[in-house]
């Protein structure tokens, strides 16, 4: 069942001690899922000793030396837009009449990469930032159905594998944990546990705008954008647990 995925896959980043190990675990979690593909690009991560960008895919290794050799970094619209942005980005929407977009993904099908894709920034303090990238050559209607099954485990999981590269390569995650008060850890725990702002004003016994105000206050101490990441982030740091 695809809702018990990500808490059998969790145990096990919580767990790698090798990037390497993350990343064979990427190839797990793209089987598990009935996705073709997973990517992971990272960059300027919090006191890392590497230098150059954090890289790990499923792809084939004769597309990535394609992919760079071709300079495809320069123009790839999954980079250009994850980099400045911070919604989760699906493939379809670039403009497929624009000849490099054209060519970069008629390119990556010929290499083997599904035509559907869907990418997931991760912001952090500062300037760093990471990407997530999923891949799939389901048809349309079923690659809508499985985003919306899965969509939240995919953030978790986005996040989870983050924080697992910054751990296991020696980097410095900020202390989240300490800048959150009681409430606002319970706002998000709930929230965690698929509670709506009515259902944890309930349980928690505080108005719905104090609810709201707790989840918006959270969002901003761990940088991000919506609740939807707040929650994914909170989890993937220990700071709640997993609904």
């Amino acid at each position: 069942m695809l809702d018990k995925l990500f808490d059998a896959l969790a145990p096990k980043l919580d767990a790698v001690k090798h990037f390497e190990e993350g990343s064979s675990l990427l190839l797990s979690a793209a089987t598990s899922y009935g996705l073709k593909h997973v990517a992971y690009l990272g960059i300027n991560l919090p006191r890392v000793g590497r230098t150059r960008p954090f890289y790990s895919a499923t792809y084939t290794s004769e597309w990535c030396k394609h992919y760079e050799h071709s300079s495809y970094v320069d123009v790839d619209p999954v980079v250009r837009l994850g980099l400045t942005g911070l919604l989760p980005i699906d493939w379809s929407s670039f403009d497929y009449s624009n000849p490099q977009i054209k060519r970069i993904f008629g390119e990556a099908g010929e290499f083997g990469l599904g035509r559907q894709g869907l990418t997931i920034p991760i912001r952090g303090r500062g300037t760093e930032v990471a990407l997530f990238s999923v891949n799939s050559d389901l048809p349309d209607k079923e690659w809508t159905d499985l985003k919306k099954e899965v969509m939240r485990d995919l953030q978790l999981l986005a996040h989870y594998f983050h924080q697992m590269v910054i751990r296991v390569e020696g980097g410095q995650i900020p202390h989240y944990e300490a800048l959150l008060s009681r409430r606002e850890k319970e706002c998000l725990q709930w929230a965690a546990a698929g509670k709506t702002i009515w259902e944890t004003s309930q349980i928690l016994k505080v108005s719905q705008r104090a609810v709201r105000l707790y989840l918006d206050i959270a969002r901003h101490k761990l940088d991000c954008l919506n609740k939807t990441q707040a929650v994914a982030k909170a989890v993937a740091l220990g700071i709640v647990e997993s609904g």
